[in-house]
């Protein structure tokens, strides 16, 4: 334990030294709040948009369609192809660290920066919400379950690419097959909706159906196990790949 605990916060500390998430992070404390004084400017001239009690939820469907897969792309090519191709991983394998654990705390790692990238964003609407926004009161408990499904929905779609980055031993390569894949995977549901119910990328916008008076509880949990077994399933795969690779 103590090993994964050393290897988690080194490729935390390598990933807030990286320029690229820093970048990330800068860009999604800011953008709510350009986007808030945007419409608070223009709403007298159109009398049309407003920033709402729900901007918060609003704001995170654009953050888990585009920008946190985005850095999840980026980050995955940078933890695994990137550090193979530098020989980096060879140095931290000849640490007292199993691969596993090498393994594991990289992909803790990337779903600690989504996590990161969720609390900042929330933190941040929440306050354009409150100061730049309409008079009225929001539900607390419908923010947090919204950005906690989120949470597990972008968690998915993380390990699912952490395990489509083995196959690659370039980060440019990885990053732009992840983009072209997400891609696909999003438009294939409209072709054909079977796609849909087995594919982690259809629940970008899951976190809306925790808000929804429509929506079952046996849905909502049947989503939930099919995630987590997402995770567990293309975890392993993932790991099996990573286990097998020569760096």
């Amino acid at each position: 334990m103590s090993s994964l605990k050393a290897g988690l916060k080194n490729e935390l500390l390598l990933m807030l030294y990286r320029r690229k998430t820093m970048v990330f992070l800068g860009f999604s404390a800011i953008l709510p709040v350009l986007l808030a004084l945007s419409l608070r400017t223009l709403q007298p001239l159109l009398g049309l948009f407003t920033i709402s009690r729900s901007f918060p939820i609003d704001m995170l469907g654009l953050y888990t369609m585009l920008w946190i897969p985005l850095f999840i792309f980026l980050t995955a090519a940078d933890l695994f192809p990137n550090e193979i191709a530098s020989k980096t991983l060879k140095l931290a394998l000849l640490r007292p660290i199993s691969r596993f654990h090498v393994y594991l705390s990289k992909t803790l790692a990337l779903l600690v920066g989504i996590a990161a990238m969720l609390l900042l964003v929330g933190v941040m609407t929440l306050a354009c919400s409150l100061f730049l926004g309409s008079a009225g009161s929001f539900n607390p408990l419908e923010v947090i379950l919204t950005y906690a499904a989120a949470f597990l929905s972008m968690s998915a779609i993380a390990v699912l690419f952490v395990f489509v980055v083995q196959f690659f031993g370039s980060s440019s390569g990885a990053f732009t097959f992840s983009i072209v894949l997400y891609a696909i995977a999003k438009v294939a549901p409209f072709f054909s909706h079977a796609v849909s119910a087995f594919s982690p990328t259809a629940y970008t916008d899951w976190h809306l159906l925790w808000i929804s008076n429509t929506v079952s509880a046996g849905r909502l949990f049947s989503g939930v196990f099919f995630l987590i077994s997402c995770c567990i399933l293309f975890f392993s795969l993932g790991y099996f790949m990573f286990n097998r690779k020569e760096v």
